[in-house]
């Protein structure tokens, strides 16, 4: 394991008082007060009697600065997966030039973003890739990069700060690579590995879906026997997924999908006690900071660019093309972000009429189905149920498995907000 996290604690001022990270990758919300004694040398012990009790959430809520934002250098990729949410492959017309790219990361840094994550398409394919990374730590943002890993190689590895780095590779037996596209000697396990080796947090994204099932198990052991975290999302018809619904997991799969999600969940719980405050400790926050105000994280605590320069909410959005705030290449950052965006008007009341009656539509359960982008992806509207059949199956086996098997970290783990979290 790696030593004991270290770093400044990060906070934000925000309507309703400050959010506040720890190295240790503790993230907590604290009353207004809590400028008495907030610095980058707090300690939790400090911080204690300022913590937020309780917090009447207002209509629009969102952070005034993101913790965590998603950066799609290229939509170019070498491979044209069937899952892919973004439809990875072609470039995008009229891409950001890298002189934009460098100046959002200073305009997020000097906001006070905690984190970015690089994506694509293909990021590593990026010709500033590396020094985007550089550049990214120099401003101390905290730096996560989702790739396929077929371009991770050690000279690349070699040219990247170690420090606040998390390198994420896609390991979901879909890969397929695009006619014309250079052959390479590389698999996704062998660049974790490799990254690992040379000192970066690694971790596995993996979709699940009908072909993969049997093997999930197979998978948590090579991760859980080599450090790696790892990171599930169900196979979904969004983006080049439409045209693919044959993989989609189905009521069948739901005992061995939950199965395996208690032992991701229990691992990435582990590996976050020594991996400290990271692009993951972040991102899992906003899940439960969503469930906490009934409102989607997305456009309230992360967003999505596109590497055309439009923001949207969140990746979903980005691949069903809705609810753009416009466009970074025209309007700074800041000023998009803390203008108005239609997605905050909505919460889960809207969703009130559609989830009447559903097994999951109670405080037991944590759903994320209350997405307009699924609802569009699925059936063309924004307030329909954005859930398959399995999801929902899913969820009910998934949370009886946590709180049977590791009812301590159920208490902060899921539907229930973390301790220090308020009650809305």
């Amino acid at each position: 394991m790696r030593p004991p996290p270290s770093g400044r604690v990060r906070y934000n001022a925000e309507d309703f008082g400050f959010i506040v990270g720890f190295p240790d990758g503790e993230i907590l919300l604290a009353e207004p007060s809590a400028a008495l004694v907030l610095r980058p040398e707090v300690n939790r012990e400090e911080l204690e009697p300022y913590l937020l009790k309780s917090w009447s959430v207002p209509a629009g809520f969102h952070l005034r600065t993101p913790a965590l934002m998603w950066l799609e250098l290229t939509r170019g990729c070498d491979f044209a997966c069937p899952h892919c949410y973004i439809g990875g492959g072609p470039r995008r017309p009229a891409e950001l030039p890298s002189s934009r790219w460098y100046e959002l990361l200073e305009e997020m840094a000097s906001m006070g973003v905690w984190g970015v994550a690089f994506t694509g398409g293909e990021p590593t394919l990026h010709p500033d890739f590396a020094d985007l990374v550089r550049h990214a730590r120099r401003l101390d943002l905290l730096v996560g990069v989702a790739t396929h890993g077929m371009n991770v190689t050690e000279e690349l590895l070699a040219g990247l700060p170690r420090d606040g780095v998390i390198i994420s590779v896609s390991i979901d037996d879909l890969h397929v690579r695009r006619p014309g596209a250079r052959d390479v000697e590389t698999s996704p396990r062998a660049a974790i590995l490799l990254a690992k080796e040379m000192g970066f947090l690694t971790n596995v994204m993996t979709n699940t879906h009908r072909g993969n099932i049997g093997r999930l198990g197979e998978l948590m052991d090579w991760a859980e026997a080599n450090g790696v975290s790892v990171r599930s999302v169900p196979f979904s018809p969004i983006g080049r997924g439409k045209s693919r619904p044959e993989l989609e997991n189905t009521v069948e799969d739901v005992d061995a999908a939950a199965e395996f999600w208690v032992r991701e969940c229990a691992w990435e719980h582990e590996y976050h006690r020594s991996a400290g405050l990271c692009v993951g400790a972040i991102f899992n926050y906003g899940l439960t900071l969503s469930y906490m105000t009934r409102r989607c994280s997305s456009a309230r605590f992360l967003g999505y660019i596109a590497a055309d320069g439009t923001l949207y909410p969140c990746t979903m959005c980005a691949s069903e093309e809705l609810f753009p705030a416009g466009s970074v290449r025209e309007r700074p950052f800041a000023e998009l972000w803390r203008g108005d965006w239609e997605i905050r008007r909505y919460s889960w009341d809207n969703f009130e009429e559609t989830c009447e009656g559903c097994p999951i539509n109670s405080d037991e359960y944590y759903c994320s189905a209350r997405c307009p982008a699924m609802s569009h992806a699925r059936h063309g509207t924004l307030f329909n149920c954005g859930a398959s059949g399995f999801e929902i199956a899913s969820t009910v086996r998934r949370t009886s498995l946590l709180r049977e098997r590791l009812p301590l970290l159920a208490l902060s783990t899921g539907p229930n907000p973390g301790e220090g979290s308020p009650r809305p």
